[in-house]
C-alpha cells in the first residue's frame, strides 16, 4: 500500500512538473505578458457613407478593406492584439465608438478617414490628434477631481502626438505624394479616448490620383506596414520608459 502511494505522488509530482514546462505563464517568479491592445475605427458606415468618389466608391468602404488589412497586420506581429469598432456595414455613433475603446481598455485608438480636397495636386495624408490648445469650451480642462467624458484625451495628447509623429515618418515612405503633416485638431471622438488617440486622413476620394491608389490592395498594403511599424516603434519607446504613463482618472 504504501509503495503504491509512493507511486502515485511520483506520478503526480511529473504531471506537475511537465504542466510547468509547457505553461510558460506559469512558471515561478514569470510575471504574465500584458496583452497590448490597439483599437482600429474604420470610419462612417450603413448610412453615414463618408466622403465620395467616382463610380460609387465610398470611404466606408475603404476605410474598412484598410482596417481590416490593419487588425491582420498587428495580430501578425504576434504582440499586439486588436480589435475593430465596427466589423461590417453599420451604424456606429462617435460615443459608441470611443466608448468601446474605453470599455475593452485599449492601449491605442486608430480612426481611419478619407478626404475630400478639391486642389489639382494631390492632397496627401495628414494625421490629427487632440490637444488643449484646440479645445472648445465643452472640452476644457476643469478644476475638479472628476473629469468629463469630453475631457478624457487630455492626460494622453502629448503620447498621441508622439504616436502621430512616428506614424508620419513610416508613412512618407510608403505614400507617393505629399504630406499634410500632423495637425492638433478638437475632434470629438479623439477627446473622447482614454488612450492615446490619432485620427488618419489617407488621402482624397474625389482626387482621381489620390483614389485610384488608394483602391489598390498593394496599395493599401504599404500603408497598413506603415501604420504597423509607427505602432511597433511607439510601444518599444513605452516599454522602455521614454514615454511617461499617465495616472488613470479618478
Amino acid at each position: 500500500m504504501k509503495n503504491d502511494l509512493w507511486y502515485l505522488n511520483l506520478v503526480l509530482i511529473g504531471l506537475t512538473a511537465a504542466c510547468l514546462c509547457f505553461w510558460p505563464n506559469a512558471s515561478l517568479g514569470q510575471d504574465v505578458v500584458k496583452v497590448y491592445k490597439v483599437i482600429v475605427d474604420p470610419g462612417h458606415g450603413g448610412q453615414d457613407t463618408g466622403s465620395k468618389g467616382s463610380g460609387g466608391l465610398l470611404e466606408k468602404d475603404v476605410t474598412m478593406a484598410l482596417a481590416k488589412k490593419l487588425v491582420q497586420a498587428l495580430e501578425e506581429t504576434g504582440k499586439v492584439r486588436s480589435e475593430l469598432t465596427r466589423t461590417d456595414d453599420q451604424d456606429v455613433s462617435l460615443d459608441e465608438r470611443a466608448g468601446l475603446a474605453n470599455h475593452n481598455h485599449g492601449d491605442l485608438f486608430i480612426s481611419l478617414h478619407l478626404g475630400t480636397t478639391f486642389a489639382p495636386d494631390p492632397t496627401g495624408f495628414s494625421i490629427y490628434y487632440w490637444s488643449p490648445t484646440t479645445a472648445s469650451p465643452t472640452a476644457t480642462p476643469s478644476s475638479n477631481t472628476v473629469r468629463s467624458w469630453d475631457q478624457e484625451q487630455e492626460p494622453y495628447w502629448e503620447k498621441s502626438r508622439m504616436l502621430a509623429s512616428l506614424m508620419r515618418e513610416e508613412l512618407l515612405w510608403s505614400i507617393p505624394w505629399a504630406s499634410g503633416g500632423v495637425l492638433p485638431a478638437d475632434i470629438y471622438l479623439l477627446r473622447r479616448a482614454r488612450m492615446p488617440a490619432v485620427m488618419l486622413e489617407l488621402g482624397s476620394l474625389n482626387h482621381l490620383e489620390e483614389a485610384a491608389q488608394l483602391q489598390k490592395p498593394e496599395f493599401q498594403e504599404a500603408v497598413v506596414k506603415a501604420v504597423t511599424q509607427g505602432i511597433i516603434k511607439y510601444r518599444s519607446l513605452e516599454d522602455k520608459g521614454i514615454l511617461i504613463t499617465p495616472k488613470s482618472p479618478e
